[in-house]
């Protein structure tokens, strides 16, 4: 296992007092960092999501931090959920907030969003400059098609399970084609938008991409 410290805060965005858990390895000073974003909150998704515990552990393992958060209305985080805009503020603040961290390398930042978070980790990567790589896993396709049409500048991957029920994989790969580059596309068999039987490897791919591109 590896040794971590955990730190349980709040972190205060002008607009919401989010729960949030950094967490960092302790055989590195100042590693990089990967904000985790969780699925819908009005679907119960939350900052300890079965898949984002498993792409954590995998990143800390690799000595590169990880900071998840949950967003308003959900856990002890104040406020209530909405539509996603006052999300992305928030998501956005939390951004520049964990840059300045001192425990962490500000200058190497990663985001990975899992469902509803991947929207939010598409979109806040489009925002700032302070985002550096990015993976997006199972983007619900109306938020996803938004992004043929702009730019994201920095490396990402794009994952989807081929069961999707959101997501045709016709469509999908229709999508993520029109996307800027660089990108890379990962279509995991088998798998359904939960990828319950499949988290190991999405956890994998997601690690070894962001070690690459950080």
């Amino acid at each position: 296992m590896t040794d971590t410290t955990k730190e349980l805060t709040t972190l205060s965005t002008g607009t919401s007092e989010l729960e949030s858990l950094l967490e960092t390895p302790n055989q590195v000073k100042r590693p990089p960092c990967v904000i985790l974003c969780h699925p819908h909150p009005q679907y119960g998704g939350n900052m300890f999501d079965g898949l984002i515990n498993q792409i954590s552990s995998y990143l800390l393992s690799n000595e590169i931090a990880t900071l998840r958060f949950n967003q308003r209305g959900v856990g002890m985080s104040s406020g209530e959920s909405g539509d996603g805009t006052n999300e992305m503020i928030d998501t956005e603040a939390v951004v520049n907030l964990i840059s300045s961290n001192p425990k962490i390398d500000g200058s190497r930042l990663g985001i990975i969003g899992y469902s509803f978070g991947a929207w939010m980790a598409l979109e806040s990567s489009l925002r700032t400059n302070l985002i550096k790589s990015l993976v997006s896993i199972a983007c619900p396709q109306n938020k996803f098609a938004q992004y043929g049409t702009v730019q994201i500048t920095q490396p990402k991957l794009l994952i989807l399970g081929d069961r999707d029920h959101d997501f045709t994989l016709g469509q999908f790969k229709f999508l993520a084609n029109r996307m800027s580059e660089p990108k890379r596309t990962e279509v995991v068999t088998g798998a359904d938008h939960f990828f319950r039987e499949h988290r190991d490897l999405v956890g994998k791919l997601s690690c070894e991409f962001i070690k690459e591109t950080l």
